[in-house]
């Protein structure tokens, strides 16, 4: 079965700020709904959490012509075909790779076209790449909190909900942290697996001190303990603790992965879909990750389109271990009619609809944004 479509536009709505009912960590700025429009009226849609990205890839449609040197022909994004998505992406990347926001703008264009080839298939992306499970099993991912007390009742909250699994977002002070620790690990006994985010805030000394204190506590990972740019003190890390060592949250192109492998410097990696161009982007590091034995853990701690997006990898590599869920449940739900929950045993399930697999509430869409950019106008 041959198809025959071309992209003939593109419409992003740009959405007042999200207002939060419960705590988040979150810069509160205005995302954007991204639609890019086919002759076949088969949509992409995706979301960004940051508007300005979106409004970029509108400057990118507009493009008439290359005016960087290419390996490749350069293909305008209007009259091309949605299911070239690796020929279109790469001539994207030539043009635009010296931009800091290239990424994040691929991310977009790329996650629309994987869901319009799912919407005119009829599948939903992780078939189309190759499913492996049906269901994965979550872990919350949970917020800073201000006492030990505090954590201590999250905690029991998200076992109240069903989570088996539990990722704490430290104070990130290292004797404060192990406090903390040490504290939830007391609370929700052994059976729960427990890991540490402290998101780059020790130096090497007290990153280790951290670790043994972790290790001791049968955590199960120990992320970001410093920042991703010492590879030297990550490699050293990793070689100094037994507890799995991942980072990569903050990496913001797929190429730095092979160094960090290179190097050593993690024993599992993360990688976040803005940051690597989308969905292709993720499978690619995913992959990478796989042959040389590493565990790949994506970050899903966003809005439904970013937790879908992230889920369809998931379902369909082998190394990959849990879907984080944000916490509280629902927190950064917005747009969509589909959200992701998990069931009474702690797992998450492959969606069911074609493409990425949500719908969009176009009522709430319409009621909460401040302007429409077209183009074609």
């Amino acid at each position: 079965m041959v198809i025959e479509m071309k992209i003939t536009g593109i419409k992003v709505y740009i959405l007042k700020p999200q207002e939060f009912s419960r705590e988040a960590t979150r810069i509160n700025v205005p995302s954007a709904l991204v639609q890019i429009l086919t002759d076949e009226e088969i949509d992409g849609i995706t979301m960004l959490e940051e508007a300005s990205h979106a409004e970029e890839l509108v400057m990118k449609f507009k493009t008439g012509r290359k005016w960087l040197r290419s390996t490749e022909d350069f293909i305008q994004l209007i009259d091309a075909d949605p299911f070239d998505r690796e020929r279109i992406e790469k001539s994207f990347w030539n043009q635009y790779f010296f931009q800091r926001t290239a990424p994040s703008v691929l991310c977009a264009l790329d996650e629309c076209l994987w869901d319009i080839v799912g919407k005119a298939l009829k599948m939903p992306i992780y078939k189309l790449i190759g499913a492996y499970r049906e269901k994965i099993p979550a872990f919350a991912s949970t917020q800073s909190y201000g006492s030990v007390e505090d954590y201590v009742r999250v905690a029991l909250e998200c076992v109240e909900n069903g989570f088996k699994a539990i990722k704490i977002h430290p104070p990130r002070y290292w004797k404060r942290d192990i406090e903390v620790c040490r504290a939830v690990r007391d609370a929700v006994g052994e059976e729960v697996t427990l890991m540490l985010d402290p998101f780059h805030a020790y130096t090497r000394e007290e990153a280790l001190k951290v670790g043994r204190e972790i290790e001791k506590l049968n955590f199960y990972w120990y992320e970001d303990p410093i920042p991703t740019t010492d590879i030297d003190g990550l490699a050293e890390l990793c070689r100094s603790l037994d507890i799995s060592v991942l980072t990569g949250e903050n990496v913001h192109d797929i190429y730095s992965y092979a160094e960090i492998i290179r190097r050593n410097a993690a024993d599992g990696l993360r990688c976040l879909d803005v940051n690597v161009g989308g969905i292709t982007g993720m499978l690619k590091v995913a992959h990478l990750a796989e042959l040389f034995g590493m565990k790949c853990e994506l970050h899903s701690w966003g809005h439904p389109w970013q937790q879908v997006a992230h889920l369809h990898i998931m379902l369909s590599i082998k190394n990959c271990d849990f879907f984080e869920m944000p916490f509280p449940i629902g927190i950064f739900d917005q747009g969509t009619r589909d959200v992701v929950r998990i069931d009474r045993e702690g797992y998450v399930h492959a969606p069911r609809k074609p493409g990425l697999g949500i719908d969009v509430d176009w009522d709430e869409i319409r009621g909460r944004t401040i302007r429409v950019i077209a183009w074609p106008k």
